[in-house]
Protein backbone atom coordinates (compact mmCIF):
# COMPACT_ATOMS: atom_id res chain seq x y z
CA UNK A 1 0.00 0.00 0.00
CA UNK A 2 1.50 3.56 -0.69
CA UNK A 3 1.00 6.71 0.78
CA UNK A 4 -0.12 10.21 -0.80
CA UNK A 5 3.94 10.60 -1.15
CA UNK A 6 4.13 7.59 -2.72
CA UNK A 7 6.24 6.02 -0.42
CA UNK A 8 5.05 2.52 0.74
CA UNK A 9 3.34 2.72 4.33
CA UNK A 10 3.16 -0.42 6.70
CA UNK A 11 0.29 -1.43 8.09
CA UNK A 12 -0.69 -1.46 11.95
CA UNK A 13 0.68 -4.59 13.60
CA UNK A 14 -3.23 -4.40 15.43
CA UNK A 15 -5.11 -4.34 12.23
CA UNK A 16 -2.90 -6.98 10.72
CA UNK A 17 -3.95 -9.00 13.66
CA UNK A 18 -7.65 -8.38 13.02
CA UNK A 19 -7.70 -9.21 9.72
CA UNK A 20 -6.04 -12.67 10.76
CA UNK A 21 -8.70 -13.40 13.00
CA UNK A 22 -11.49 -12.36 10.87
CA UNK A 23 -9.82 -15.03 8.17
CA UNK A 24 -10.68 -19.00 8.45
CA UNK A 25 -7.66 -20.81 10.22
CA UNK A 26 -7.00 -22.60 7.25
CA UNK A 27 -6.44 -19.52 5.08
CA UNK A 28 -4.36 -18.20 7.90
CA UNK A 29 -2.18 -21.30 7.98
CA UNK A 30 -1.96 -21.12 3.57
CA UNK A 31 -3.56 -24.07 3.64
CA UNK A 32 -7.32 -24.29 1.20
CA UNK A 33 -10.42 -26.18 2.68
CA UNK A 34 -11.49 -29.36 1.73
CA UNK A 35 -13.62 -28.99 -1.50
CA UNK A 36 -12.18 -25.96 -2.94
CA UNK A 37 -10.72 -25.37 -6.26
CA UNK A 38 -7.01 -24.27 -6.65
CA UNK A 39 -6.72 -21.39 -7.20
CA UNK A 40 -10.52 -20.06 -6.17
CA UNK A 41 -11.00 -16.38 -4.84
CA UNK A 42 -11.76 -15.74 -1.63
CA UNK A 43 -15.14 -15.55 -1.88
CA UNK A 44 -16.08 -19.47 -3.63
CA UNK A 45 -13.59 -20.43 -0.38
CA UNK A 46 -15.49 -19.10 2.34
CA UNK A 47 -18.84 -20.53 0.59
CA UNK A 48 -17.40 -23.56 0.08
CA UNK A 49 -16.06 -24.14 3.88
CA UNK A 50 -17.82 -26.25 5.94
CA UNK A 51 -16.83 -23.62 8.94
CA UNK A 52 -18.93 -20.82 7.04
CA UNK A 53 -21.67 -22.85 6.32
CA UNK A 54 -21.66 -24.29 9.76
CA UNK A 55 -20.68 -21.05 11.47
CA UNK A 56 -22.97 -18.34 9.40
CA UNK A 57 -22.13 -14.52 9.97
CA UNK A 58 -23.06 -11.91 12.14
CA UNK A 59 -25.28 -10.22 9.32
CA UNK A 60 -26.81 -13.20 8.35
CA UNK A 61 -27.94 -14.18 12.08
CA UNK A 62 -29.35 -11.08 12.08
CA UNK A 63 -31.10 -11.05 8.88
CA UNK A 64 -32.47 -14.61 9.56
CA UNK A 65 -33.99 -13.48 12.73
CA UNK A 66 -35.36 -10.86 11.42
CA UNK A 67 -37.38 -12.53 9.18
CA UNK A 68 -38.10 -15.09 11.62
CA UNK A 69 -39.55 -12.48 14.16
CA UNK A 70 -42.36 -12.16 11.83
CA UNK A 71 -43.54 -15.39 12.31
CA UNK A 72 -45.55 -14.91 15.56
CA UNK A 73 -47.50 -11.76 14.05
CA UNK A 74 -48.83 -14.28 11.14
CA UNK A 75 -49.36 -16.33 13.79
CA UNK A 76 -51.14 -14.33 16.00
CA UNK A 77 -53.55 -13.63 13.38
CA UNK A 78 -55.43 -16.84 13.32
CA UNK A 79 -57.35 -16.53 16.64
CA UNK A 80 -59.40 -13.16 14.94
CA UNK A 81 -60.35 -15.39 12.56
CA UNK A 82 -61.26 -18.47 14.91
CA UNK A 83 -63.07 -16.29 17.15
CA UNK A 84 -65.12 -13.99 13.22
CA UNK A 85 -66.11 -18.15 13.13
CA UNK A 86 -67.32 -18.53 16.16
CA UNK A 87 -69.58 -15.36 16.10
CA UNK A 88 -71.16 -15.74 12.88
CA UNK A 89 -72.29 -19.13 14.19
CA UNK A 90 -73.58 -17.49 17.15
CA UNK A 91 -75.81 -15.35 15.06
CA UNK A 92 -77.56 -18.32 12.97
CA UNK A 93 -78.67 -20.17 15.89
CA UNK A 94 -82.49 -20.66 15.85
CA UNK A 95 -84.48 -17.93 18.21
CA UNK A 96 -86.74 -19.88 21.14
CA UNK A 97 -90.32 -20.71 19.92
CA UNK A 98 -93.21 -18.38 21.30
CA UNK A 99 -95.10 -19.88 23.68
CA UNK A 100 -98.92 -20.71 22.58
CA UNK A 101 -101.75 -18.28 23.54
CA UNK A 102 -103.70 -20.22 26.56
CA UNK A 103 -106.66 -18.39 24.61
CA UNK A 104 -109.29 -20.17 21.91
CA UNK A 105 -112.72 -19.35 20.75
CA UNK A 106 -115.61 -22.32 20.22
CA UNK A 107 -118.38 -21.15 17.99
CA UNK A 108 -121.72 -23.02 18.05
CA UNK A 109 -123.63 -22.24 15.02
CA UNK A 110 -126.52 -24.90 16.31
CA UNK A 111 -127.28 -23.02 19.36
CA UNK A 112 -126.01 -19.59 17.95
CA UNK A 113 -123.42 -19.27 20.80
CA UNK A 114 -119.72 -18.37 20.66
CA UNK A 115 -117.56 -18.81 23.35
CA UNK A 116 -114.13 -17.48 24.78
CA UNK A 117 -111.83 -20.04 26.39
CA UNK A 118 -108.83 -19.95 28.27
CA UNK A 119 -106.68 -23.16 29.10
CA UNK A 120 -110.10 -24.48 28.53
CA UNK A 121 -112.64 -23.00 30.71
CA UNK A 122 -114.69 -20.44 29.61
CA UNK A 123 -114.53 -17.15 30.28
CA UNK A 124 -116.71 -15.23 28.06
CA UNK A 125 -119.82 -15.95 25.55
CA UNK A 126 -122.06 -14.07 23.57
CA UNK A 127 -125.26 -14.58 20.96
CA UNK A 128 -124.50 -14.26 17.11
CA UNK A 129 -125.81 -14.60 14.01
CA UNK A 130 -123.71 -16.90 11.47
CA UNK A 131 -123.95 -17.20 7.73
CA UNK A 132 -127.16 -17.73 6.02
CA UNK A 133 -128.31 -20.50 3.81
CA UNK A 134 -126.22 -20.10 0.46
CA UNK A 135 -123.53 -18.56 2.42
CA UNK A 136 -123.14 -20.64 5.27
CA UNK A 137 -120.20 -20.34 7.80
CA UNK A 138 -117.67 -22.94 7.01
CA UNK A 139 -116.94 -25.25 10.22
CA UNK A 140 -113.82 -26.90 11.10
CA UNK A 141 -110.65 -26.20 12.82
CA UNK A 142 -109.58 -22.86 12.40
CA UNK A 143 -107.34 -19.96 13.69
CA UNK A 144 -107.03 -16.36 13.31
CA UNK A 145 -105.48 -15.13 10.45
CA UNK A 146 -106.33 -11.44 10.88
CA UNK A 147 -107.07 -8.47 12.98
CA UNK A 148 -108.86 -5.56 11.68
CA UNK A 149 -110.07 -2.78 14.11
CA UNK A 150 -112.15 -0.96 11.67
CA UNK A 151 -112.59 -3.35 8.60
CA UNK A 152 -115.24 -2.85 5.82
CA UNK A 153 -116.44 -5.36 3.25
CA UNK A 154 -115.43 -5.05 0.01
CA UNK A 155 -118.65 -7.09 -1.00
CA UNK A 156 -121.50 -6.66 0.35
CA UNK A 157 -123.28 -3.36 1.69
CA UNK A 158 -125.75 -0.96 0.95
CA UNK A 159 -127.25 1.54 -1.86
CA UNK A 160 -127.70 5.25 -0.23
CA UNK A 161 -128.77 8.60 -2.30
CA UNK A 162 -125.74 10.81 -2.49
CA UNK A 163 -127.09 13.93 -1.32
CA UNK A 164 -129.24 12.28 1.43
CA UNK A 165 -128.09 9.43 2.35
CA UNK A 166 -131.47 7.82 2.52
CA UNK A 167 -131.16 3.68 2.02
CA UNK A 168 -132.50 3.02 -1.06
CA UNK A 169 -131.28 -0.98 -0.98
CA UNK A 170 -129.99 -2.73 2.29
CA UNK A 171 -128.55 -6.27 1.58
CA UNK A 172 -126.85 -5.10 -1.28
CA UNK A 173 -123.46 -6.70 -2.91
CA UNK A 174 -120.29 -5.17 -5.50
CA UNK A 175 -122.74 -6.63 -8.53
CA UNK A 176 -126.00 -4.94 -7.44
CA UNK A 177 -126.53 -2.10 -9.92
CA UNK A 178 -126.44 1.32 -8.60
CA UNK A 179 -129.27 3.97 -9.83
CA UNK A 180 -128.16 7.39 -10.92
CA UNK A 181 -127.45 10.03 -8.05
CA UNK A 182 -126.45 6.97 -5.49
CA UNK A 183 -123.53 5.02 -4.38
CA UNK A 184 -122.78 1.61 -2.78
CA UNK A 185 -121.28 2.14 0.94
CA UNK A 186 -119.88 -1.08 2.29
CA UNK A 187 -120.76 -3.03 5.53
CA UNK A 188 -118.37 -1.97 8.69
CA UNK A 189 -117.42 -5.06 10.39
CA UNK A 190 -115.60 -3.37 13.18
CA UNK A 191 -113.73 -5.31 15.33
CA UNK A 192 -112.45 -7.52 12.06
CA UNK A 193 -111.10 -10.96 13.52
CA UNK A 194 -110.96 -13.24 10.16
CA UNK A 195 -110.08 -16.91 10.86
CA UNK A 196 -110.98 -18.55 7.23
CA UNK A 197 -111.53 -17.25 3.54
CA UNK A 198 -114.03 -13.88 3.79
CA UNK A 199 -115.34 -15.10 6.91
CA UNK A 200 -114.68 -13.45 10.12
CA UNK A 201 -116.20 -12.39 13.78
CA UNK A 202 -117.16 -9.04 14.08
CA UNK A 203 -119.42 -6.52 15.58
CA UNK A 204 -122.73 -6.57 13.52
CA UNK A 205 -127.10 -6.85 13.87
CA UNK A 206 -128.19 -9.90 15.57
CA UNK A 207 -132.06 -10.52 14.81
CA UNK A 208 -131.98 -13.63 16.17
CA UNK A 209 -131.67 -16.24 13.41
CA UNK A 210 -128.63 -16.63 11.08
CA UNK A 211 -128.31 -13.81 8.49
CA UNK A 212 -125.03 -12.95 7.74
CA UNK A 213 -123.19 -13.84 4.12
CA UNK A 214 -120.76 -16.42 6.00
CA UNK A 215 -119.14 -13.93 8.88
CA UNK A 216 -120.29 -14.63 12.38
CA UNK A 217 -121.91 -11.37 14.43
CA UNK A 218 -121.48 -10.45 17.51
CA UNK A 219 -122.78 -7.70 19.97
CA UNK A 220 -120.45 -5.03 19.70
CA UNK A 221 -119.52 -5.15 23.49
CA UNK A 222 -118.59 -8.57 23.02
CA UNK A 223 -116.76 -8.18 19.67
CA UNK A 224 -114.30 -5.44 21.60
CA UNK A 225 -113.74 -8.34 24.22
CA UNK A 226 -112.90 -10.95 21.94
CA UNK A 227 -110.56 -8.60 19.87
CA UNK A 228 -108.55 -7.25 22.70
CA UNK A 229 -108.00 -10.81 24.20
CA UNK A 230 -107.24 -13.20 21.18
CA UNK A 231 -104.05 -12.77 18.78
CA UNK A 232 -102.79 -13.74 15.42
CA UNK A 233 -102.82 -17.52 15.30
CA UNK A 234 -105.28 -18.12 18.15
CA UNK A 235 -107.44 -21.49 17.62
CA UNK A 236 -110.62 -21.29 16.34
CA UNK A 237 -113.09 -24.33 16.12
CA UNK A 238 -116.55 -24.00 14.41
CA UNK A 239 -119.18 -26.41 14.66
CA UNK A 240 -123.06 -27.75 14.72
CA UNK A 241 -125.16 -26.92 11.91
CA UNK A 242 -126.99 -23.47 11.65
CA UNK A 243 -130.69 -23.60 12.17
CA UNK A 244 -133.04 -22.61 9.40
CA UNK A 245 -134.96 -18.80 9.32
CA UNK A 246 -138.28 -19.90 10.69
CA UNK A 247 -140.62 -17.61 8.18
CA UNK A 248 -143.67 -16.03 9.45
CA UNK A 249 -146.81 -17.20 7.93
CA UNK A 250 -148.27 -16.02 5.19
CA UNK A 251 -151.10 -13.32 4.85
CA UNK A 252 -154.49 -14.76 4.23
CA UNK A 253 -157.14 -12.88 2.37
CA UNK A 254 -159.19 -10.33 3.95
CA UNK A 255 -162.58 -12.11 3.27
CA UNK A 256 -161.34 -15.32 4.16
CA UNK A 257 -160.95 -13.63 7.27
CA UNK A 258 -163.42 -11.95 8.02
CA UNK A 259 -165.56 -15.00 7.37
CA UNK A 260 -162.92 -17.04 9.85
CA UNK A 261 -164.15 -14.23 12.18
CA UNK A 262 -167.73 -14.31 11.89
CA UNK A 263 -167.86 -18.11 12.38
CA UNK A 264 -165.82 -18.12 15.28
CA UNK A 265 -167.88 -15.36 16.92
CA UNK A 266 -170.39 -16.50 19.56
CA UNK A 267 -174.26 -16.44 17.68
CA UNK A 268 -176.58 -14.01 19.93
CA UNK A 269 -179.37 -15.14 21.42
CA UNK A 270 -182.80 -14.10 20.11
CA UNK A 271 -184.96 -12.20 22.03
CA UNK A 272 -188.19 -14.00 22.80
CA UNK A 273 -191.67 -12.09 21.80
CA UNK A 274 -194.01 -10.75 25.00
CA UNK A 275 -197.13 -12.68 24.83
CA UNK A 276 -199.98 -9.87 24.55
CA UNK A 277 -201.92 -9.09 28.02
CA UNK A 278 -205.70 -9.32 27.78
CA UNK A 279 -206.63 -5.78 26.69
CA UNK A 280 -203.69 -5.49 24.93
CA UNK A 281 -202.38 -5.64 21.58
CA UNK A 282 -198.99 -4.90 20.79
CA UNK A 283 -198.07 -2.09 18.18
Amino acid sequence: MKSLGGKPRRLPRLCAIALMAAMPWTAALGEEPAGAAPGASPEATALASPTALASPSPAAVVETTAVSGTMPAVSGTTPAVSGTAAFVSGTAATPAPTPPSPYSIEIDLEHQRTYLLKNGQKVAEAPISSGRPGHLTPTGDFAVIEKDLNHFSNLYGKIVEKGSGAVVKSGADVATPIPKGCKFVPAPMKWFMRFEGASGMHAGILPGYPASHGCVRMPASKAQLFYETVEVGTPVHVFGTAPERSEEPPHRHAASTVASAKSAAPTPKATPTPKPRHGWWPF
